[in-house]
């Protein structure tokens, strides 16, 4: 990594007292956040002669950052308050017919399942929970054979949040693009801890990134890519003001109209330019953007395949299959009681989940090798 991104991470995660190995949890800001907070709050405080223009602009601003990051347009970028948000939207606004199949998998994050659920329940849509059985994850080859032929969507995590295994979503894209099915990703476990390829992005219909974990932003807020595809198929199911033409100018509110601003924007929750929210997150993006994701995702592989090399192998299973590890891991202590060793983790102010009875890592840009080893011998217990 360059010289002047090392300094940079330093500077920018100082403030961070704990090792901290918790991104899939909770993702920490960068300290340039604080300023930019600062700066939002005193409008907050003090909004005299805040120009309309000034306050609405700072979601453009935002679907500039996010659009850069995964390499599409700014009009393929709407804002939401969570993934769960996002999902909805595509169970209200896709045009089912009698007889279409949406399919998730079993033991999916509720994200990817209530709004369907709840769809199923209210509209009578065809939702189908998909269980893996032996298999390790979706594939291609499994999901030949086992989704419906009238299936019209197919949502997934990119990356599990449970056991940090990596779905391969070129693949199944590709599937689903051949197929005519509407491929939904929720990458809120992988993208800002690594990189959305050009090729995965173009096999993608919809992509949703609950911002607070890997993209190390502020809680509230998801962002969603929909491809053109997606927009023309999907339905706005909720009308606000803020997505109406007519928003950019104050004096023309009362001129009343459905009509949307152009593309992924009519997908907008209202209110999306929350001052204080989305100068946290600007902060964040600028950051990640700055280092480089791709830059971001080889410093965490090094961390993380450090980690595999040198942790006590002989105390823990491996929970996360190594031929689809991402930026997330899951290992499991043989002897030691998940309790004991999470007090002991703690005792060593090194900060992990502990899920299902496993300690699932997450490495990210802040941390270091220093601090691998350091919780390889808070591990050796």
């Amino acid at each position: 990594m360059k010289t002047e991104h090392v300094e940079l991470i330093k500077k920018e995660f100082q403030h961070l007292d704990s090792i901290y190995f918790n991104s899939a949890y909770f993702g920490p800001s960068p300290y340039s956040a604080k300023q930019k907070v600062m700066q939002a709050l005193q409008k907050e405080l003090n909004p005299s002669f805040y120009e309309y223009n000034n306050l609405i602009g700072v979601s453009e601003r935002l679907r500039v950052h996010f659009a850069r990051l995964i390499g599409c347009k700014s009009d393929n970028i709407a804002h939401q308050t969570s993934t769960s948000d996002v999902i909805s939207i595509v169970a209200n606004g896709f045009n089912f017919k009698e007889g279409d199949v949406v399919c998730s998998i079993n033991n999916d994050y509720p994200s990817n399942v209530l709004p369907w659920m709840l769809a199923k329940e209210r509209k009578g849509i065809d939702f189908r929970l998909l269980d893996l059985g032996d298999e390790v994850l979706p594939t291609r080859q499994w999901l030949e054979k086992t989704l419906p032929a009238n299936t019209k969507v197919f949502n997934v995590s990119h990356v599990t949040f449970d056991t940090g295994k990596l779905v391969d979503i070129l693949e199944i894209g590709k599937l689903c693009k051949e197929r005519g099915i509407l491929f939904v990703v929720d990458a809120t476990q992988s993208l800002g801890g690594r990189a959305i390829t050009p090729e995965e992005l173009e096999n993608i219909d919809v992509l949703s990134c609950s911002s607070y974990k890997w993209l190390l932003g502020p809680y509230g807020h998801a962002f969603a890519y929909f491809s053109q595809s997606a927009i023309n198929k999907i339905q706005h199911p909720r009308a606000n003001w803020i997505t109406s033409p007519n928003s950019k100018v104050v004096y023309n509110l009362l001129d009343y109209t459905t009509e949307t601003l152009p593309g992924a924007r009519k997908y907008d929750r209202g209110q999306a330019s929350n001052m204080l929210t989305n100068s946290c997150l600007e902060a964040s993006v600028e950051f990640l953007a700055s280092i480089g994701l791709d830059n971001v995702q080889r410093h965490n592989e090094e961390l993380r395949d450090y980690f595999l090399e040198n942790y006590p192998k002989e105390k823990y299973k491996m929970i996360t299959p190594k031929e689809n590890i991402a930026n997330i891991l899951c290992i499991r202590a043989l002897s030691t009681e998940p309790i004991t060793l999470e007090r002991e983790l703690k005792f060593r102010n090194v900060d992990v989940s502990i899920r299902q009875g496993n300690i699932r890592l997450s490495f990210h840009i802040f941390n270091t090798k220093d601090q691998v080893k350091e919780l390889i011998r808070a591990l050796d217990i």
